[in-house]
């Protein structure tokens, strides 16, 4: 098992499964689109953000999106995880786990003292993120008409 910064073509590898990744961590709320998928990760990948892989033999099993930035709210420093991604046979092995404690650890010695990511409601994974010491700071409510 290795954890490690995608290469380009890795890079360009996991870019092909973003309608797939918009699909499911949406949970239907997003409709996911070509379009999409670029306005959401072009901007990612253009301000530093990179991918880390879990890969197994050679084998990509997840990744993480990452980046570092400013907190609109404290003006500090964080670390921000754009996307967590488990392939759907490696799913409930603790890649997800082994990726963020990777990613904590990154983003400590990076001199960061908070990591954020958003999350849909009715996300799974939701109860990973909390078991991992995330807490709810906000909430986007919506009402249909």
């Amino acid at each position: 098992m290795t954890i490690r910064k995608a290469t380009y073509l890795e890079t360009q590898k996991i870019l092909n499964y973003s309608l797939i990744v918009m699909q499911e961590s949406t949970m239907g709320f997003v409709k996911p689109s070509q379009e999409k998928a670029k306005f959401l990760l072009g901007p990612f990948l253009s301000n530093g953000g990179y991918y880390l892989v879990y890969t197994k033999q050679n084998v990509i099993q997840g990744w993480v999106g990452i980046m570092d930035m400013i907190d609109n709210n404290s003006d500090e420093p964080i670390g921000f995880i754009n996307e967590i991604y488990v392939l759907p046979p490696y799913r409930n092995l603790g890649i997800a786990n082994k990726l963020c404690l990777t990613v904590f650890n990154h983003f400590k010695a990076a001199g960061c003292k908070q990591v954020q990511l958003n999350v849909y409601a009715g996300n799974p994974a939701k109860k990973l993120y909390h078991k991992l010491g995330f807490e709810d700071v906000s909430s986007l409510m919506a009402k249909k008409l």
